[in-house]
């Protein structure tokens, strides 16, 4: 069994939104499943001063998928309220994310990306199995 994870330490990473899709492809590069989820604390637009209640520091977004030759994967963070800065000036505009798929104990793929605080992201990625 193959899991997708995407994972952030972010202080205010409740802000955030996180919808993800993936798509299984067979040695003919075929489609064969279909995965997706999503991790919504509050609705876009909310723009809550505070994080939800029982809110963890630490963030982790998983999907189990079975073995296939290959993945697609898109996921999608869109802000639901304003960062709490007011000011660009000096100020950390970005924040990282972790994205792994493993099969157990071993790593297939790992990634950091960095996410605008602003504007949020949108990453695709095509990814072997072996």
């Amino acid at each position: 069994m193959y899991r997708l994870e995407i994972t952030t330490s972010h202080s205010e990473n409740w802000r955030y939104n996180i919808m993800v899709t993936l798509s299984m492809r067979d040695s003919a590069g075929e489609q064969c499943g279909y995965h997706t989820v999503e991790d919504s604390p509050f609705e876009v637009g909310t723009n809550s001063e505070n994080p939800p209640e029982g809110f963890v520091r630490r963030r982790e977004i998983s999907l189990d998928f079975e073995k296939c030759s290959s993945v697609r994967f898109i996921i999608y963070m869109l802000p639901n309220s304003l960062p709490q800065i007011k000011s660009l000036e000096g100020a950390d505009i970005s924040f990282p994310i972790q994205i792994k798929i493993v099969n157990g104990e071993n790593k297939v793929f790992a990634e950091k990306i960095e996410v605008n605080r602003f504007g949020g992201c949108g990453v695709e990625r095509i990814v072997e199995l072996k």
